[in-house]
């Protein structure tokens, strides 16, 4: 009888951070909205609302498409980054911080890239619900859950696969066609390796692989631990090569997640207001 109590309490438990992962994170569009012609959709993904106010951690490349970020690629003035939380309702955003950059000197040919960003609502929030930014070193072995917007899942009735392509009226609403077809996706892990990084003395972080993966699109979405805070933010699927003689450099995805502690932006999200000066 004390088994099943306990089972129930951390089904209990998983459900409640479930019902939070729903509540706090967005589907993240972004366009390039040149006021000629339709709005071209460059990139899609994951981010996790942090505060209250309704700024947002996701992943640089999601805002970028590419790393190491490029000025150009956030401050483009035809960019649009928009955000879709679970009551459908969509805001826009800027980007205060995207991919901090660290110059290493002679270490690296060029600098280092944090693949982290915040987005800010453009239009001030208020009482926006939020997960907490855990300060810890995630540890092997812990069980966490992840968040996001995968492509691998779609509606089961694949209606877009029946509509004309060349119509002219489809090509108008293909953004609205592809923001409708992404579904959230919840899936439970281990954290199997995890190893520091100090960069200057100053970022001090993790980053880590989770037993489980989540595909293109999830990019950006949170690690959750079992306190309901964000342990991390998935940054990409881990990759294995296949040795094959035939292909000897074909890489394939391994099963697994990699995400990195938001710990590591802790002097960068105090300077922005993201979390208190205090914490």
């Amino acid at each position: 009888m004390k088994a099943n109590e306990t089972d129930s309490r951390h089904s209990s438990a998983r459900m409640s951070l479930c019902q939070l992962l729903q509540e706090t994170t967005y589907l993240v569009f972004v366009l390039l909205d040149s006021n000629v012609g339709q709005p071209e959709l460059i990139s899609s993904g994951t981010a996790v609302a942090v505060n209250s106010r309704g700024d947002l951690l996701t992943a640089a490349h999601v805002v970028t498409t590419r790393l190491p970020v490029r000025a150009e690629d956030v401050h483009d003035p035809n960019l649009v980054i928009l955000a879709k939380r679970k009551s459908g309702t969509f805001s826009r955003y800027s980007s205060p911080l995207c991919g901090l950059s660290v110059d290493l000197g002679k270490l690296l040919t060029g600098p280092l890239t944090v693949d982290l960003a915040v987005l800010r609502p453009v239009e001030a929030q208020r009482e926006v619900e939020f997960l907490p930014i855990s300060t810890r070193a995630p540890i092997v072995g812990e069980s966490v859950l992840m968040a996001g917007y995968p492509d691998d899942i779609e509606l089961p009735f694949s209606f877009d696969q029946m509509l004309p392509a060349s119509s002219i009226q489809v090509q108008a609403q293909r953004v609205s066609l592809e923001i409708s077809k992404r579904l959230m996706m919840i899936r439970s892990g281990m954290i199997g390796h995890s190893a520091g990084v100090t960069i200057n003395q100053e970022y001090i972080g993790d980053f880590f692989h989770v037993d489980n993966v989540l595909h293109s699109g999830a990019s950006g979405g949170p690690v959750l631990d079992s306190s309901g805070a964000i342990l991390g933010i998935v940054t990409k699927r881990a990759v294995t090569r296949v040795p094959y003689e035939e292909t000897p450099r074909l890489r394939v995805p391994s099963g697994a997640a990699v995400a990195i502690t938001p710990r590591i932006l802790l002097p960068k999200l105090r300077e922005l207001d993201v979390i208190p000066r205090t914490s």
